[in-house]
């Protein structure tokens, strides 16, 4: 039987081998580069584990939850040059080659004798001196074992912001991850969901530049959480209105591709489902680096817990939060909190006092600068769990309602940068329809372009415009004048009933301004975008 071309003896990774014996000590990586692993799997004691487990604890564990065992890691490398090979590794890949060649050449053979006959001897040097297809050579795949040593990183590498890295004990190399074995993966998705939400709260926090200290005496308790669903919605929204336009063909007309739908029922579940370990996390973090409200995000934590305890919650969806760190105990009190943070390592005591120092410099900082003070902590709530979804279901009427204001009251307030959020985000129509609705939850306005009322019209300065859109003088709503007028009665109804701006008291030139600065931020422009 002929011999096998070179590539099919290539196409399984070799191995495993330990990292020390197939690596070069004396080989670094130029520049920010890392060696990269593919297919990552875990073990200890022989036994497959995920990062849930071993990256469990943010603080030292206790003597009864530490495992003294080493976590080995396995991953494929790919040896894209033979100088990151030592002299061991070279002899070892060189073997199992030919080994590999004579096996795979003589499958009869090799079955029915105990030597098979080698049709020729192959060495390392010559595949990767040749250069066939696009002028690469060849590159051996090799499984490598490594001891793990440090804790992993996953969003949190100041070079690396969305790898996860791991660091080996040989030679103290560090690997960026490329993939994990699906069994690795899901028993490490509480891992990479955890540090997801932190890389997702830093970025909003940056984006729109919101305050840690911005909760008031008013404001409702989970209001900060609420923030952050309500940011990622819309830059998820956002992501889908900014993919390019796709052509399938010259004739076929444009597609975009659509984003799953993400409710917010199915965010709060997620954030439900960390948010112990995101506030143990933030209690680590140096007081100015922190970016939530200690006290709201307690307040947070007893609803879930509460929740937990009902038949039914709907409004928290499913998760697949480790049911393990929540303590049984529901009380309202920083101490029963502390009991589920020690689920991460260190002592409930710790943790409690952590706790009460980080709420009290807050209030001490809020107080200095003029500030009311806070809310007592953790009003009591009723056990009922909470089941509007606004996404999906009706606002209830005012005798069902669920919510913590009553219907006789004002709106509830929303801080300005929530209303921010809003107006930064193009109005959209309802699907098939002339018609906007206001995406500030409770808010229930409505402008119909077939349907223009003189309240809608009187917010349209430019004369222009207003008999344009009056008289429906357009083709279609990607006519300019018609997004510019509706830009103008959006953006009167954000400013008036939600900021309290008066427009009629801003002098012409500064309504200019605004209208402008708002028609950029929506790209109203010459060719403006359909909505």
């Amino acid at each position: 039987m002929p011999p096998l071309p070179i590539k099919d003896l290539l196409k399984e990774p070799f191995g495993p081998y330990p990292d020390c014996d197939i690596l070069d000590p004396a080989f670094k990586p130029q520049g920010t580069k890392l060696l990269q692993l593919e297919r990552l799997r875990l073990q200890r004691d022989g036994q497959y584990i995920g990062l849930d487990s071993i990256e469990r604890y943010l603080e030292p564990p206790t003597a009864s939850q530490a495992n003294p065992s080493p976590v080995y890691l396995f991953g494929v490398l790919v040896i894209q040059e033979l100088a990151w090979l030592s002299s061991a590794g070279r002899i070892i890949l060189t073997k199992e080659l030919n080994k590999r060649d004579v096996k795979l050449s003589n499958p009869r053979s090799s079955q029915n004798s105990r030597k098979s006959t080698q049709l020729r001897e192959l060495r390392l040097e010559p595949l990767y001196g040749q250069t066939p297809g696009f002028g690469e050579g060849f590159k051996i795949k090799v499984w490598l074992r490594c001891q793990k040593e440090n804790a992993a990183m996953f969003m949190t590498a100041k070079d690396y912001p969305a790898s996860l890295i791991i660091n080996s004990r040989d030679q103290h190399r560090s690997y960026e991850i490329l993939s994990i074995d699906r069994t690795i993966y899901d028993i490490s998705r509480n891992f990479l969901e955890r540090y997801r939400l932190v890389a997702l709260i830093a970025e909003i926090m940056d984006a729109y530049k919101l305050d840690s200290n911005r909760p008031e005496v008013d404001d409702p308790p989970d209001l900060e959480v609420e923030t952050f669903i309500t940011a990622y919605l819309l830059q998820h929204k956002q992501k889908g209105l900014s993919y390019t336009t796709i052509f399938s063909s010259e004739d076929d007309a444009p597609a975009k591709p659509l984003l799953r739908h993400i409710s917010r029922a199915e965010m709060r579940s997620i954030f439900a489902a960390h948010s112990a370990w995101l506030l143990a996390f933030y209690l680590r973090a140096p007081r100015k680096k922190c970016p939530i409200d200690i006290r709201s995000w307690c307040t947070f934590i007893h609803k879930v817990r509460v929740a937990k305890e009902a038949s039914k919650s709907g409004n928290w969806g499913e998760t697949y939060e480790d049911d393990e760190i929540w303590d049984p105990d529901t009380d309202e009190s920083y101490a029963s909190i502390a009991k589920t943070l020690a689920k991460f390592g260190g002592l409930a005591t710790g943790w409690e006092r952590r706790l009460i120092n980080a709420i009290t410099k807050a209030s001490v900082t809020k107080s200095d600068s003029g500030s009311p003070e806070p809310r007592p902590h953790i009003a009591r709530r009723s056990k009922r769990a909470l089941n509007y979804d606004p996404d999906f279901s009706p606002e209830s009427t005012p005798g069902c309602s669920d919510s913590e204001y009553d219907s006789d009251s004002v709106s509830p307030p929303f801080a300005a940068p929530r209303i921010l959020l809003h107006m930064s985000q193009p109005p959209v129509l309802r699907p098939g329809r002339f018609i906007w609705d206001c995406p500030i939850p409770k808010c229930g306005r409505s402008i119909d372009l077939l349907k223009l009322t003189p309240q809608d019209l009187e917010a349209v300065k430019d004369v222009i415009f207003h008999v344009y859109v009056r008289e429906k003088q357009y083709l279609n709503l990607r006519d300019v004048n018609v997004q510019r007028a509706l830009c103008q009665m959006v953006s009167h109804h954000y400013c008036h009933d939600h900021l309290g701006l008066d427009s009629a008291n801003l002098t012409p030139q500064k309504q200019k301004l605004f209208l402008s600065e708002l028609s950029n931020k929506w790209h109203l422009r010459e060719s403006p975008p359909s909505f």
